[in-house]
């Protein structure tokens, strides 16, 4: 593998390990809707109005879990595709290299067929590679849409927890924190991710 070939592959290699991280953020959100679910149980009618936020919090987790996986196969396959398409450049290479040595040699023409073959290959490689960068790109824009949800979920979760009385204000306000941490740590591995999707668009 060449150099430039490995550089793809590690950039969305480095995709799919960012990911893997946001999908266990999410799944740790997941966790902190549950704790806020059975909080505002216990608060009873004074934390009437959390309780539909832990909805909308478990929905977050949902998303960010399904599109973190989704991204993850969309980067390996993008990974594969990019070795593939290297290989394919180089096969081009060699092949010109032959036509340029050989030029004169009798049975040149033979390789026509093989070199108009791999050529096709090349071109639906070309193909598939921007087709899937621009798929992982719109994915990562979409996850960062609905993350920006999670800064007014924050916000209405500490509303609400204001309104649940002394006993219950502590743990429900530490729900609106992880809340917004956990988006902050998946949109900061989103943000390293599209820096590898501009890298990899740039070839």
């Amino acid at each position: 593998m060449s150099e430039l070939s490995n550089n793809y592959f590690i950039s969305a290699a480095e995709i799919a390990a960012k990911l893997d991280k946001t999908t266990r953020i999410a799944q740790q959100l997941s966790l902190t809707a549950s704790n806020a679910r059975a909080v505002a149980l216990r608060a009873g009618e004074r934390a009437a109005g959390f309780r539909p936020l832990t909805d909308f919090i478990d929905r977050l987790a949902e998303v960010t879990i399904k599109s973190s996986k989704n991204i993850n196969k969309l980067a390996a396959a993008l990974s594969q595709t990019s070795v593939d398409k290297e290989r394919a450049n180089s096969a081009i290479s060699h092949f010109n290299a032959i036509f340029i040595k050989a030029n004169d040699s009798k049975f040149i023409h033979s390789l026509d067929e093989v070199f108009e073959r791999c050529q096709h290959k090349q071109k639906q490689l070309e193909n598939s590679y921007k087709r899937q960068i621009s798929y992982l790109s719109e994915e990562l824009v979409m996850l960062s849409s609905e993350l920006r949800n999670a800064v007014i979920l924050a916000t209405l979760s500490r509303v609400e927890a204001s309104q649940a009385g002394e006993q219950y204000q502590s743990a429900l306000t530490n729900v609106a924190d992880n809340v917004e941490g956990a988006a902050n740590k998946i949109r900061e591995h989103i943000r390293y991710a599209q820096q590898m999707v501009s890298i990899l668009e740039q070839h």
